[in-house]
Parts: C-alpha cells; sequence; structure tokens
C-alpha cells in the first residue's frame, strides 16, 4: 500500500513538474514559436527635432517586450517611451543593469531616458526574467 501511495505521490510531481515546464514554454512564447528569431523586431532609431535623441518606442506583443532588439548609436542620448497601454505588470519595471538602470514605469512616468557610453550588445529585462530585450550600441 505503502508503494502505491509513494508511486501515485511521484507521478504527481512529476505531472506538475511537466505542466510548469510547458507553462514557462507558453510564457516566454516559445512553445508557439515565437522566439527571437522568428519575432524579432528591430526598432528605428527616431532622432527628435533637434536630431540629439534617440527616441524609441516600446511596447508589448507576443508575451514579450516589442521589439526585443533595440539598436542605437553610440555616446548619443536615447528616450524609451514605454507604452503603458502593453506593457503591464512585472515587465513596468525595467531593467537595464549596464547602464545602471532600474526603473518602474506608469502612465504618468513612462519614459527611461539614459546615454550609451559602452559599445556592444546589452541585456534588459523586467525583475522576473520573463520579458527580455537586447539593446545593441554601435
Amino acid at each position: 500500500m505503502s508503494e502505491q501511495v509513494s508511486l501515485k505521490k511521484a507521478a504527481s510531481y512529476f505531472f506538475i513538474f511537466i505542466a510548469l515546464i510547458f507553462g514557462v514554454f507558453y510564457v516566454k512564447g516559445n512553445f508557439l514559436g515565437n522566439n527571437l528569431t522568428n519575432n524579432a523586431v528591430l526598432n528605428e532609431v527616431q532622432p527628435s527635432e533637434s536630431g540629439d535623441v534617440q527616441i524609441i518606442n516600446l511596447g508589448f506583443k507576443g508575451f514579450n517586450y516589442d521589439p526585443e532588439i533595440i539598436r542605437v548609436k553610440y555616446n548619443v542620448p536615447v528616450r524609451i517611451v514605454v507604452d503603458t497601454n502593453t506593457v503591464r505588470g512585472c515587465m513596468t519595471n525595467i531593467n537595464i543593469p549596464a547602464f545602471g538602470i532600474s526603473k518602474t514605469v506608469t502612465k504618468n512616468n513612462n519614459i527611461i531616458e539614459f546615454i550609451p557610453t559602452k559599445k556592444g550588445t546589452f541585456k534588459f529585462s523586467c525583475p522576473m526574467g520573463m520579458g527580455t530585450g537586447n539593446i545593441i550600441v554601435e
């Protein structure tokens, strides 16, 4: 009798584990085929009228930040305008560790500004790592 209970318990844990794995893949979009190579949209840099700021519009699409890849120019100020109508939950807290940024955006405060002082590829994400992307500084 004890072996049957242990076997049922082990099977229950196994199915819970499998369900969690599928849940993670579904949330990340990989389960649906929405990985970085298929779903990445490169954002066009839109300088302001004075030409001194790179404006990036950041939203949410396919279970992730949109765009997932942001290309900017080295040493030119960047202004990320977050669409708080689509970016919600923990994804409103945006972390860009390479540039010392951790900000929770709101409807009244949805802009992140910084100067990319290093060249390369830098990750950005929400605190849970569910929403991720890369900033490429050229």
